[in-house]
């Protein structure tokens, strides 16, 4: 019966090990997503900047792309930690987001009011991905003991949670009653 024993404990060794393999490609890979995701939001403001015509929005938008540039920088970091490569991996969520928002922007090509709510809304969702996944990617982080990853990453989300707060949640209240206000007249 012993010989069971140390053989069922050596299956759960190598189960635990496999897990946790598993679990850290799957954080890596994620990181790559997030990567990639910085790098094609980065991309898709310069883009568009040109067309911003509000300065409150434009300098907002521009704080925006700053924090994207400290949430590459911090995953870089975490990359040169573990001594991994940093690839870009295909984030599939950030491109459709990226194209509903391209389409949504489209619609209202003459129309810069709406444009720009536009544009507020698609930032919007941006950022909440963007702190659903980093929030999650902290918790793996914690759970496979890469604790300096897991404090960049939490500082990424308090970044865009605290943007979300102090920019985006005023400047949509604000063009929404002024545009419907002009609607009124």
């Amino acid at each position: 019966m012993k010989k069971l024993n140390k053989k069922e404990e050596s299956a759960q060794k190598k189960d635990s090990v496999n897990h946790i393999f598993r679990l850290n490609d799957f954080f890596f890979n994620s990181l790559q997503e997030m990567y990639y995701a910085e790098n094609a939001i980065s991309v898709a403001f310069i883009n568009i900047k040109h067309q911003i015509s509000t300065t409150t929005l434009n300098e907002i938008l521009q704080t925006h792309f700053d924090i994207h540039l400290k949430h590459k920088e911090r995953l870089e970091k975490i990359f040169q930690l573990k001594n991994e490569r940093i690839n870009n991996k295909n984030c599939t969520a950030i491109n459709a987001l990226l194209s509903e928002g391209k389409d949504h922007l489209s619609l209202f090509n003459e129309d810069k009011p709406n444009w720009e709510i536009a544009l507020i809304l698609l930032t919007q969702k941006l950022a909440h991905y963007k702190i659903a996944t980093y929030g999650g990617l902290a918790h793996l982080a914690i759970n496979l003991k890469y604790h300096q990853a897991a404090t960049f990453l939490a500082f990424s989300v308090q970044e865009e949670e605290e943007f979300i707060a102090h920019n985006l949640n005023g400047i949509i209240d604000t063009f929404l009653t002024s545009h419907i206000e002009g609607y009124k007249k």
